[in-house]
């Protein structure tokens, strides 16, 4: 995974999202707030390829809990341990095949959480692709919010 700016939602390269999705054309911004204090942030392209990540500097265990009871029987796969507590697992929007990953992680002395949700992609192998992209988001997140990755959170 390529990581270098331009950065989507300030900490996801746009260039690692172009070789996960295969999109490579230019991006539209939604409504959603797009500060280092928001929660969440919606991209999106004209082939229907939407790029969402959301993000939390300190987030309750409840949150992942509830991703990882809804992702349970959408062909969910394990995150490796060292990127925190969370899944991967499919999700559609309107009828277009996403993939999703979630991660509940230290930094710092809170639990934050990152969220990513590209387009399918079946020429790739995206659950490879979403680990790595996710190991760059959270030394990103750590930079852009001063804080040092950790152990992850308690189970």
């Amino acid at each position: 995974m390529t990581d270098r700016p331009p950065y989507l939602c300030y900490f996801i390269p746009q260039a690692a999202v172009a070789e996960l999705t295969g999109y490579t054309g230019a991006y539209r911004a939604g409504d959603d707030k797009r500060d280092p204090q928001g929660y969440s942030c919606v991209i999106s392209n004209d082939e229907q390829g939407i790029f969402i990540t959301s993000y939390d500097v300190s987030s309750p265990r409840r949150i992942i809990e509830r991703f990882m009871e809804f992702a349970k029987n959408r062909n969910p796969a394990d995150l490796p341990k060292e990127l925190g507590t969370g899944l991967i697992s499919d999700f559609d929007i309107r009828l277009y095949p996403y993939r999703t990953i979630e991660a509940w992680f230290r930094c710092g002395s809170k639990n934050a959480l990152i969220g990513i949700t590209v387009k399918r992609n079946p020429a790739r192998d995206q659950d490879h692709d979403l680990v790595q992209l996710m190991k760059i988001a959270q030394r990103r997140f750590a930079e852009m919010f001063g804080c040092d990755l950790g152990e992850p959170p308690p189970r």
